[in-house]
């Protein structure tokens, strides 16, 4: 899978041989996704190897090998919980980024997992770890950078990554807290659509166990393409914290349309009531046109913050989703790693490893 060709060559699963100083040495951002690792000699690579090929099976016709671990299945996951309350009592609030990887080492047995690409596309993790000794992939969302945004590098490097746990018999982890798939002129030249579909073929495709945990944000096409329930998920749960929606809170425009257009149709004649009050208040016409344009526009935005608070109360939020089927349970962050490490026993009972014998799309 990984092999070594001559000093300072590596190989990738992936493709091609390349030199670490090609790549630029050990710290490397391989956005053309032509290695998995770029180390500095033969004894890193050596190592390399032999750290990846713990969490792999000797064929694709068998199991990944499982580990007896002395860290419970039940073992409570507080540090979730004080990351989540940090990041959510900061003033940035449901907008304050934080490493995703974190709670990966969490849910990991002892907090070992083995990060693939890790010096590409950080907008998005994808490791390999063990849950109660049972080998798992993980594909995560990382809003410590771009906010967790899918480009085209993490489309791709997701894709690969998942067809990968597909061949081997992996049951896969998603964790999803994006806003969704980079906009902008460059992403769509880049062939963001054709990136995408790739990512999603391959969920698709997946036919190991896989589960779906939205940590936070899910919203539009990133969660209809992020391993949820049509895309054949065999368990999907929500933190407390998720904001799940066809739309983020920009969806308040359409939800609530006729009362954002009674309160943006109202400001014309209550500038011009305020101004009058001013007016006989003994403010000059000047002044007192100003202040009630002040005054009216900050009643605007009261009274749309109102609605934004409306939208995330009524359906921006996990209980909505959870009378609707979307997911089938809320998780409190300290039992992380016990609800998923359950299903994935459960799961596993079931599946039958077997070499690859149907649908695997290809992409380019």
């Amino acid at each position: 899978f990984f092999g070594l060709t001559g000093p300072g060559v590596v190989k990738s699963v992936l493709g091609e041989d390349v030199t670490a100083d090609e790549l630029g040495g050990p710290s490397v951002h391989s956005q053309s996704g032509v290695t998995d690792f770029v180390v500095p000699d033969e004894v890193a690579a050596l190592r390399k190897v032999k750290e990846l090929l713990n969490y792999l099976p000797d064929n694709s016709a068998s199991k990944p090998p499982f580990q007896p671990t002395s860290d419970p299945l039940t073992r409570r996951t507080w540090d979730v919980d004080l990351l989540l309350k940090k990041a959510f009592n900061s003033p940035t609030g449901f907008n304050t980024p934080f490493d995703i990887s974190i709670i990966i080492q969490q849910m990991c047995d002892h907090g070992d997992y083995f990060e693939i690409q890790p010096e590409r596309a950080r907008n998005t993790i994808c490791a390999l770890g063990r849950i109660g000794g049972n080998v798992v992939g993980f594909v995560a969302n990382n809003s410590a950078v771009s906010s967790g945004q899918i480009d085209i590098d993490a489309a791709y490097k997701n894709a690969r990554f998942i067809r990968f746990c597909n061949i081997y018999n992996i049951p896969v982890i998603f964790m999803e807290d994006t806003t969704g798939f980079l906009p902008g002129r460059d992403q769509e030249t880049g062939g963001i659509v054709q990136a995408g579909r790739a990512m999603l073929d391959a969920i698709i495709d997946l036919r190991t166990p896989r589960f779906l945990v939205i940590v936070r944000n899910a919203f539009g096409g990133a969660y209809a393409s992020f391993n949820n329930y049509p895309t054949g998920a065999d368990f999907v749960c929500a933190l407390p914290t998720t904001r799940l929606a066809v739309m983020g809170p920009a969806g308040v425009e359409y939800v609530y349309k006729d009362e954002v257009r009674k309160i943006r149709g109202s400001i014309k004649s209550r500038i011009a009531e305020a101004t009058q009050q001013n007016i006989a208040a003994g403010m000059s016409e000047a002044d007192a046109s100003a202040a009630a344009q002040t005054a009216v526009a900050e009643w605007q935005k009261q009274e749309e913050a109102l609605l934004t608070q409306r939208y995330e109360r009524e359906l921006m939020n996990p209980n909505e989703a959870l009378s609707l089927g979307s997911i089938s349970q809320i998780v409190m962050p300290s039992d992380l790693r016990k609800v998923l490490g359950e299903q994935l026993e459960l799961h596993l009972k079931g599946y039958q490893p077997a070499p690859m014998s149907g649908v695997q799309r290809e992409f380019h």
